[in-house]
């Protein structure tokens, strides 16, 4: 069908498991416009079972699923994860501006859609509904399966033709299989709490700890994300306040040799965190606290409990780390360093 009108329809969604519903949301942007840009988001999330692919994975199952002439006509963007409907606006915003200045702009967009206040002037919405609504399910059912190829032989045709055969692929490989494992722990846990007669929603600590332009990590040694970096924290202790769990956390992995007083006197501030969506074990709260140490070379750390290592890293090295970091530690970092630019 030939497009409607010049102009500029933006596609934004997840993407997780490419199938053909969003193949659908795809062609019903091309029937429209003659340009469509497919905003790709949690682009560069570490893998994890509910996001196994990255933003380019993504986005070349989606091409493979189209012909050659609707592929001229789409260019895949890459969103980070700002877990705020406007800021992820706003970067779409910035990116359709890249692309100059059209003569209108048609924004699909799936799951929960920027308050009409603040959507730009001229826009036309449009939601998509959940176009991922499936995507998690599908996951959940490979994961879980004694046959993980049968349960893809029960899902094939529902997925996007160019996803079916990088999917299969998958199956065989140590990165499905680690997947799989963190999901089996994360699946058994909350079999657990699902005997508790409420929604579970539990409380974490973090510690971001800055010192000669340096800031602490450690490399997860247990899964959920074994072998990413990460801050220092854990789940809140039953006769802590938050910053007694922040402070007791960071000694015990890292070893950090500051006593409890100065680390006090350079707290600089807290913020929660607090996306329902923001970790994969389910509804989790986190307090992360700034420490800064000032322009001292950071004191010798090592790794302890369940931490595999701590090391320093160099600011200026952080954004290079995104895709090594666990759950949405970047974002966190982000929001107090500002290591990218406020779209």
């Amino acid at each position: 069908m030939p497009a409607e009108s010049s102009g500029i329809a933006a596609c934004v969604a997840h993407f997780l498991l490419p199938d053909e519903v969003q193949l659908g949301l795809l062609r019903s942007a091309l029937a429209r416009v003659d340009r469509v840009l497919v905003f790709v988001t949690r682009a560069y999330q570490a893998p994890s079972a509910r996001h196994p692919f990255g933003w380019r994975e993504r986005a070349d199952m989606l091409a493979a699923s189209l012909d050659a002439t609707e592929r001229a006509r789409i260019d895949f963007e890459p969103v980070r994860e700002h877990w705020s409907e406007l800021r992820t606006l706003r970067a779409v915003q910035a990116i359709v501006a890249r692309h100059g200045q059209a003569a209108r702009v048609a924004c699909l967009w799936s799951g929960p859609a920027p308050a009409p206040e603040d959507r730009p002037r001229g826009w036309a919405f449009e939601p998509a509904g959940d176009t991922d609504a499936r995507s998690g399910p599908r996951l959940d059912a490979l994961y879980a399966a004694h046959d993980p190829l049968a349960a893809w032989r029960g899902m094939e045709g529902e997925l996007a033709p160019g996803a079916r055969e990088p999917v299969r692929a998958w199956l065989d490989t140590p990165a499905f299989s680690r997947l799989r494992e963190e999901w089996r722990l994360v699946d058994r846990e909350k079999k657990v709490w699902s005997a508790v007669p409420y929604p579970v929603t539990l409380v974490t600590v973090d510690a971001v700890v800055r010192a000669g332009g340096q800031v602490l990590l450690v490399e997860r040694g247990r899964p959920p994300g074994r072998g990413l970096w990460a801050l220092p924290g854990g789940f809140l202790e039953g006769g802590d306040t938050v910053l007694q769990s922040a402070l007791r956390e960071l000694l015990e992995e890292t070893g950090l040799p500051v006593a409890e007083r100065r680390m006090r006197e350079h707290l600089r501030e807290v913020k929660v965190f607090d996306h329902p969506a923001r970790s994969q074990r389910g509804r989790i709260v986190t307090h992360a606290h700034f420490f800064d140490l000032g322009e001292d070379p950071p004191p010798p750390v090592r790794g302890g409990d369940d931490a595999a290592a701590a090391r320093w890293f160099p600011i200026a090295q952080l954004a290079s780390l995104e895709t090594k970091l666990h759950d949405d530690h970047f974002h966190v970092l982000d929001e107090f360093l500002r290591l990218t630019a406020d779209p």
